[in-house]
Order: structure tokens, then sequence, then C-alpha cells
């Protein structure tokens, strides 16, 4: 039986400090956090012991790794050596840029292989805009070039750069299930990466979507026998939640919508996974 994991991501709730944040997430129901790790000693040690007082799993969030490609190159491998000495489930890396050249990311898709091969923990690439995997069409070369590449799916930034429900891109989306090994759950639209209230009726098509997406990338791991399927929650705040032209203030508390869509996630995924309709 496949066992489904439901993380929240850290973005938004940081400024709360590690042990409220983490208090937050447990009681909100969430078996963990997706988080980037501390650059510090003192920070990790924090974490650790935070993770630990509230049974939580963890995954290592990259996004760290920056400057020009000579100086990322070395500050992508430092990160991702950090975050894999913090034994976290697996690292979710933010890698490379939309203008560098093919060959450029595919070297950075190669250092991050070699950590992956030394220390033991998976790497992840997450399909983001900026980075190297920022459109359907861009990935398809790089699963050509890569074919071990394996990917966090967040396909609101696909949705976004097609300026459709990825019409015309199946292709491209059926191998991107194929690699995912990670899910982020967010809805967007063709014109927004992120929709005030993903439950409402007016997100409807949106939401059928992306659920349907989800739920082919869940019956893979079903029919794979696969033991374990994490899917972090992701809704964060403005400029992603929407804001009211008036005041500014975010229209929805991303929170509360990331644990209604852990709940609708748990239903969902309940009733359908197994179903060979």
């Amino acid at each position: 039986m496949l066992d489904v994991r439901y993380f929240c991501s850290w973005w938004g709730l940081d400024h709360l400090g590690v042990e409220p944040m983490l208090r937050k997430i447990r009681d909100a129901g969430f078996d963990g956090v997706e988080i980037g790790v501390p650059a510090d000693g003192p920070g990790q040690e924090a974490l650790h012991s935070a993770l630990e007082t509230h049974g939580l799993k963890f995954i290592a969030h990259q996004y760290q790794a920056e400057g020009d490609f000579t100086d990322y190159r070395l500050s992508l491998r430092r990160s991702l050596e950090r975050a894999a000495a913090a034994r976290p489930l697996f690292i979710n890396s933010h890698t490379g840029r939309d203008y560098w050249t093919v060959e450029q990311n595919l070297e950075l898709i190669d250092i991050a292989q070699d950590v992956q091969d030394r220390l033991g923990v998976p790497i992840l690439h997450e399909s983001h805009r900026g980075r190297f995997l920022y459109s359907a069409p861009a990935a398809v070369e790089y699963f050509a070039r890569r074919p071990n590449l394996r990917i966090t799916a967040d396909l609101t930034h696909w949705v976004i750069a097609a300026e459709s429900l990825l019409v015309g891109h199946e292709a491209a989306l059926e191998e991107a299930v194929r690699r995912t090994e990670h899910i982020h759950v967010r809805v967007g639209s063709a014109e927004l990466p992120q929709v005030d209230d993903p439950l409402s009726p007016r997100w409807s098509q949106e939401l059928q979507a992306f659920s349907e997406w989800w739920l082919r990338i869940a019956r893979r791991f079903h029919h794979e026998q696969r033991d374990l399927l994490t899917i972090t929650f992701e809704f964060g705040p403005p400029p992603y939640c929407p804001v009211s032209w008036e005041t500014g203030e975010p229209v929805a508390d991303f929170f509360e919508v990331n644990v209604r869509m852990k709940d609708y996630m748990i239903d969902y995924l309940g009733k359908r996974l197994t179903d060979t309709a």
C-alpha cells in the first residue's frame, strides 16, 4: 500500500522562527516540512531539535546557489552538500538559469548527480520559472539528454509559461509524470501563478486539471508498488497570493489554503488512487 505523506512549505512562515513555525505546521496535521537548510551550525542544530520535538520529517529545499555561471557551479555543489549533510529525505533543488545554455545547465545537472552518488541523498530538480526546467518545451531536451533526471513537479510554472492548461504539451507532460518523484501542490491559471481560492467554483477547471495531473503521478507510484509518495503544499504569501487592489492586503490566508488543500488531497487521492478508470 502506497504511503502518502503531506508536507508544508516553510515559505512565508519563516518569520515565526523555527520552533513556532514547526509547531504550527504539526498542529495543522502535516507530516513534515520542506525547508532551506541553514548555513550555520547553530541554525542546523535548532532545526533538527525542533523537527525531533514535533515529530516532523523534512525535505531540504536548495535555492541558495548564486553568482555567474563559474561561481554558481561551486555554490551549487556547496549548497547541495550542506543540504545532504542535514540528512533530509531528499533535496528539492532550484537548479540553473533559464538564460544559460543547455550545455551549461547539463553541467549543473551532472554536479547534482555527483553529489547524489557520493553522499547517497536523492536530488530532484524543480520545474520552476527562471530555472532550467522553466517550461514544458524547455524540459524536453533535458529529458532526452539525461535519462536519469528526476524532478519535483510544480506544474503551475509550466501552465503560466504556456498561458494554458498545457494544451499541446501532452508529450512533455507525460514524460514529466514519468520522472516525478515529488509533487508541489499549488493551483495556478494561464495568467496567475497562484489562484486565491482553489476550491472556489471560479477555478473549477484549473483545480480539475491539476488534480488529474497529480493523480496520474500518484497512480504511477501505486502501480510501481512504491512505498512512499511525498507532497508539499506550496501556496505562498504575496506576491504569489493575490492582493486587494485597494489595500494591497492578501485576499486569502495562504497557510489556511494549504491546510484546506491538504484535506482536499487526502480525500481526493483516498477515493481515486486505486481506481483503474
